[in-house]
């Protein structure tokens, strides 16, 4: 008796248990950014160097609860990670980076992972957020270099990395994808839908930077800081479809 009542209850539990569409969730995601304050930005426009660090390292522990933060030195200074399992174990990684030297993108970043915890989205790759030191020379990625080495070494394999910025170097609302051409046409024809809720998105294939140093996909996107919530949105529903 007390079997068949435990499969009962087992059948009962999977007919209650809904799968989310990606179209309700991203609805999800809209409804939670909508009317948020920016929590992080002027913290990290305050902090420099060590303090700046600390407060990430804070943040991403206690708010956020990442599995793992480490840092790693380059030339440029400390470049912190922090890693988000996923829901399979030994999954491969997805990462979404910022420079440190850009407090707002930074911000972002911790918003989508805010985002991620609060909504309790589940993602299958685990997550590397990165947010890596400037170097003092022209390219001004040193950071990354060395994440992209450390990658190589340890024999990982990163699908794909999503780099935000406020430089304004790239359309507005546009995410630009440099991958090969048949899989980024695939996403141009498919992610736009995701995204009307949102407002008006564009994605475009764009030529990889020969000069950048990390290796693979990636996925670039410049933040309108002026609607930060509505931009931070728009990046949370990419890095979910994405995941």
């Amino acid at each position: 008796m007390k079997r068949i009542l435990l499969l009962a209850c087992v059948v009962l539990a999977a007919a209650s248990c809904k799968t989310i569409t990606p179209e309700a969730r991203i609805a999800e995601i809209d409804g939670f950014f909508n009317g948020k304050e920016d929590t992080y930005t002027a913290k990290l426009q305050q902090y420099q160097g060590d303090t700046q660090l600390d407060y990430l390292d804070l943040v991403l522990s206690k708010d956020l609860n990442a599995k793992d933060i480490w840092t790693i030195e380059s030339d440029g200074g400390e470049t912190m990670v922090a890693e988000f399992p996923g829901k399979e174990k030994n999954a491969p990684l997805s990462m979404i980076s910022a420079s440190l030297d850009d407090p707002a993108a930074c911000a972002a970043i911790l918003e989508v992972l805010e985002a991620f915890k609060e909504l309790k989205i589940q993602h299958k790759n685990t997550i590397r957020a990165v947010f890596y030191a400037p170097a003092p020379d022209s390219t001004q990625q040193s950071g990354l270099a060395v994440i992209n080495e450390d990658i190589h070494a340890s024999k990982e394999i990163n699908l794909f990395d999503i780099e935000l910025s406020t430089s304004r170097q790239l359309a507005r609302h546009t995410f630009c994808i440099e991958d090969t051409p048949a899989f980024a046409q695939q996403l141009i024809d498919a992610l736009p839908a995701y995204f009307k809720p949102l407002g008006d998105y564009h994605f475009v294939l764009q030529k990889p930077d020969p000069a950048w140093p990390l290796k693979g996909t990636i996925y670039r996107y410049d933040i309108q800081t002026g609607e930060f919530q509505k931009e931070v949105a728009a990046i949370t529903a990419f890095t979910f479809l994405l995941n």
